[in-house]
């Protein structure tokens, strides 16, 4: 049973879906956003992980500095990623050691 011509646009959706370019833009979008919303010093010490249920993790290489990044910074960063990126939901960050 034939269902006649497709869209140019749905068959490019589901080749980009296939392929991963969805997720591959997401992904830099994020790191672009990290980059400009974390300080220098933060960048060097930490990795972003994945994103899990709108759930970024952030691999933390020293303990006062995921102290300080939970206690003082958590808020501003997450508002200022929300801000920022339009491919992927972040709704919290979760800070973990390396």
């Amino acid at each position: 049973m034939s269902t006649g011509p497709k869209k140019i646009g749905d068959l490019l959706g589901s080749i980009m879906a296939k392929y991963g370019y969805a997720n591959t833009t997401a992904r830099n979008e994020l790191e672009a956003a990290w980059e400009e919303v974390a300080s220098e010093q933060v960048r060097k010490h930490t990795r972003l992980g994945s994103v899990r249920r709108g759930v970024l993790e952030v691999l933390v290489d020293t303990p006062a500095l995921l102290s300080r990044l939970e206690s003082f910074e958590k808020q501003r960063l997450l508002e200022g990623l929300q801000s920022r990126v339009r491919h992927s939901q972040v709704s919290g960050i979760r800070f973990r050691r390396l």
